[in-house]
């Protein structure tokens, strides 16, 4: 089909703003990572810059002579993959029990599961029942539970799972499948797109985490990676204590080098996630979202 001037026009006017767009998106992380690697002098003096004149990896070098660094990477790496694991688990459970007509509680779950999208408690209650009556503080299941089902998350698998045809189901029970083999063997297998995308916001909402550290940890062993990052931008005098090393490398601690170079230690990991969940992504995003 021949395209008319308008369609090009529209065309070339999308692919100029989308540039312009990646652009701006991809700007502040070039300069974060050239920042990393430029003297901490040059940074104080001249401020960030895409073109540097003088280099050095004195920050790479503190930051990886810390133990704090390493311990921080453990504690998010465990806490993602087991909180991740473990969300999504119970949300594509929690999801199938939503979207089966079988189920005759369906209504007052999905309210159940509804209302906390639109009201909340606050601060002060969620931590005395944190703190006080689940006695979850200073423990590495304080950053696992309470991310352990987002409402927002477990509607876009009862979206899909409404989708899957019920002659599948029907199929399994007359071959005499239960319930939990139904899910586990016939409902899972399918429901790969879904589960990769939601998966993923699990894995982000773990791995950028600091909050939950922040109000019930105080155990330094114990601090995730991004509280580690949070210390370290807010207060010049943390980030020193966390690289001791710094002083045996340089005169002067590069700690404002140490910033960028710790963010981008610290969003490497998550980003090589897309690449390789990238062709669920989409196609978990969508399906469910037009049904008929």
């Amino acid at each position: 089909m021949k395209q008319t001037l308008s369609d090009r026009l529209f065309t070339v006017a999308a692919y100029v703003i989308l540039t312009i767009f990646t652009i701006f998106c991809t700007f502040p992380f070039l300069l974060m990572i050239i920042g990393s690697f430029t003297k901490e002098s040059e940074l104080i003096v001249n401020g960030y810059s895409l073109f540097p004149k003088q280099f050095s990896v004195a920050a790479y070098q503190a930051l990886l002579q810390s133990d704090a660094l390493y311990q921080g990477y453990g504690v998010t790496v465990l806490v993602t993959v087991a909180g991740t694991l473990t969300a999504l688990c119970i949300s594509a459970m929690l999801a199938y029990s939503l979207a089966n007509k079988r189920n005759v509680l369906q209504t007052p779950f999905l309210l159940f599961c509804y209302l906390p999208m639109l009201f909340s408690g606050g601060i002060i209650p969620f931590y005395i029942v944190v703190s006080q009556w689940l006695n979850l503080q200073n423990s590495i299941w304080v950053l696992i539970l309470p991310l352990l089902c987002q409402p927002f998350l477990v509607f876009l698998l009862v979206s899909f799972f409404r989708t899957v045809p019920e002659e599948l189901e029907e199929a399994a029970r007359i071959d005499g499948a239960n319930e939990m083999r139904v899910f586990f063997q016939i409902i899972l297998p399918i429901s790969k797109p879904i589960l990769a995308s939601v998966g993923l916001f699990y894995a982000l909402y773990y791995w950028n985490d600091w909050f939950m550290g922040l109000m019930f940890v105080d155990n330094e062993k114990l601090f995730p990676l991004q509280l580690i990052l949070r210390r370290m931008v807010s207060n010049m005098e943390a980030a020193k204590n966390l690289i001791p090393a710094a002083a045996a490398i340089s005169t002067e601690a590069p700690t404002y080098g140490v910033r960028m170079a710790t963010t981008v230690l610290t969003i490497g990991p998550i980003i090589l996630l897309y690449p390789m969940l990238q062709k669920y992504f989409v196609k978990g995003l969508t399906v469910g979202a037009v049904k008929g």
